[in-house]
This record gives C-alpha cells, structure tokens and sequence, in this order.
C-alpha cells in the first residue's frame, strides 16, 4: 500500500478547475488499494464544495493541519480539530488588522470578519491574513503562519501540515515513507519531510523546487509511474 498526501490548490486545482485525467488517475491508485488523501490550507467546507462528485480522498487535512477528516464508508467523519483562543487571536488581527485585510474562518463553514460576529459555541479554525507580504509571526508561542500566495494563514502552534501527516500515518499504521506532492510555500515543511518528493514542472517557487526531489507534468504522470 502507497499513501499519496496531495496539496490542493495549484497542484490539483488549478485554473479554477480539476483535470479528468487526475480525477481518472487518483481513482485507479485508489482502486488499488493505494491511500489517497488531501493537504490545504482551505477549511473542509470550502474544499468539500469543489471535490464533491469528483474527487473521494480517503482523508483530508484542512485549514494546514487543524481539521482533518478521514472517509468512513460513504462519509467524511472529523477526528481532528485544534481552534484558536480567541483572547490571544485579538492580539494578532489588532497587530496585522490595521495594515492588512483579515477573515475568521470557523468550524460552523463560516467566514467573519470580527470576533464579535461569531456565535455561541462557533470556533475558530484559522485566520487570513491578506497581504502577498512574507509576514513575521511575534506571536509564534501560540501560534503558527503559514504562507501561500496572496495570503498567511493563522493557525495553532501545535499543528501544522506535517503533523496532520504524521496523524494520518498513525491512524493507518503506515510505517513507510508517504509521497508528497506541493507548489507552495505551506507545503515546503510536509515535502521537505520525505524523499519522495514532487512539484509540478510549472512551478517557479525556487524554495519549493529545492526541497522536492521530483517534478511532474501533474498528478496523473506521478501516478502513472506509481501504478
């Protein structure tokens, strides 16, 4: 058995769309009886809505390691979720809110713009920050940033990409190496964690390039040399 952990946008959906040739490729893997799972830094609900009828990823971890979900027969059932404290998340938009445009994403497939707006019960998964800006994190004790294009994403010190990963390998007994495939700069810490390493050929981000070991022309010809 393989595991495949996949970036999602800018490796699999890119141009506003999914290839067939991928969605085609990922089925026989999983057919297989190969695992093959999703790693965005999107919440659950955003993703879910671009995949349903197209893509049944055996596992899905969201909002960079936060929220991660494994498929149960025909269902998605949640066994991770790490929120934010919203005391301390204050201090982070008061800090980046004046210069920079914010959005509060939470377990409710909601987005707000304050605290204030949330609901009773409502937690928070993740914060954008939008700015194309590599911004500095002076609050890295409790909590993470996690760079991709056009925004940061403000997440629980504790998880990560990779730890989403590693979670994902303990819950499968998966003992081997996984493959990684990314673009972005979130995916440098889960690519550069493995060997088995892949970006796509059109990416130029040099610091993701350094770090993969392999380049494809997409997610089906990395398959197809698997299968």
């Amino acid at each position: 058995m393989k595991l495949i952990a996949s970036d999602f946008d800018g490796t699999i959906f890119i141009d506003g769309k999914i290839k067939t040739e991928d969605i085609r490729a990922i089925r026989v893997f999983q057919d297989k009886g190969n695992l093959f799972g999703l790693v965005t830094g999107r919440t659950y609900h955003s993703l879910f809505v671009l995949i349903e009828g197209k893509l049944d990823p055996d596992f899905i971890i969201a909002n960079n390691g936060s929220h991660i979900f494994v498929k149960n027969g025909k269902d998605m059932i949640e066994i991770l979720k790490y929120s934010l404290d919203q005391d301390k998340l204050r201090d982070v938009m008061d800090y980046y809110g004046r210069t920079y445009p914010t959005k509060i994403f939470t377990d409710k497939d909601r987005e707000v713009d304050r605290l204030e707006d949330l609901r009773e019960g409502e937690e928070i998964l993740s914060l954008a920050i939008y700015s194309d800006n590599m911004l500095e994190n002076p609050f890295e004790k409790d909590f993470s940033f996690h760079k991709s294009i056009g925004v940061t994403d403000v997440i629980n010190s504790a998880v990560s990409k990779q730890t989403g990963i590693e979670f994902i390998k303990d819950f499968y007994g998966f003992d081997k190496e996984i493959i990684a495939i990314g673009d972005d700069f979130n995916d440098i810490e889960f690519l550069s964690n493995t060997s088995l390493s892949y970006s796509l050929d059109y990416v130029t981000n040099e610091e993701v390039r350094k770090v993969c070991n392999f380049s494809v022309r997409s997610v089906a010809e990395l398959l197809s040399n698997l299968i």
